[in-house]
């Protein structure tokens, strides 16, 4: 089990370090193209053109580093009012549930990718097709399939990567 937390651990640093670092670097060109447009009246479209999409891209990458340390909103108001088995179930359930969100999710910015493609969608000024862009956000979100799907494993077994030790029966 190890071994498949670090795959899952690596592949969630990974994808984070990517988004984040394309993120920095679509900031400095905004910078630029702000600079150059009040300098020298010489925008950089591209920025604005495909800035949305790389954004998109960028957030979702963030998403599996979140999941896999549950570092998203949690109530933990019947913690302290259940045993810990109780609490334990509602952490079950609520990783259920946010399996199905994220595989609903995956799924349908999947049928988005499909249907622009379809469209033939492009950028308004430099016509780059937008589908490439949403399946890449899909192909990240499905990464958060799996990963969700892990930590739901986790939780069922009684381990967990937030506190990582045993969770009480």
């Amino acid at each position: 089990m190890k071994s498949i937390e670090k795959i899952f651990t690596g592949a969630a640093n990974t994808l984070a370090v990517a988004g984040l670092t394309v993120l920095l670097a679509l900031a400095v060109c905004t910078l630029f193209d702000g600079l150059l447009r009040a300098l020298a009246n010489y925008p950089l479209d591209f920025v604005r053109e495909i800035g949305d999409l790389i954004a998109a891209i960028c957030g979702a990458c963030c998403l599996p580093i979140v999941l896999l340390h549950k570092n998203n909103i949690v109530l933990r108001t019947f913690e302290n009012l259940l045993p810990p088995l109780g609490a334990r179930l509602f952490d079950i359930v609520a990783d259920i549930l946010m399996t199905i969100v994220m595989a609903v999710m995956a799924w349908q910015f999947w049928l988005f990718g499909l249907k622009t493609k379809a469209a033939n969608d492009v950028t308004w000024l430099m016509n780059v097709p937008k589908a490439p862009f949403w399946f890449a956000v899909d192909g990240v979100l499905w990464v958060c399939v799996l990963v969700q799907a892990f930590v739901m494993v986790q939780t069922m077994t009684g381990k967990s990567m937030r506190h990582d030790t045993e969770i009480p029966l």
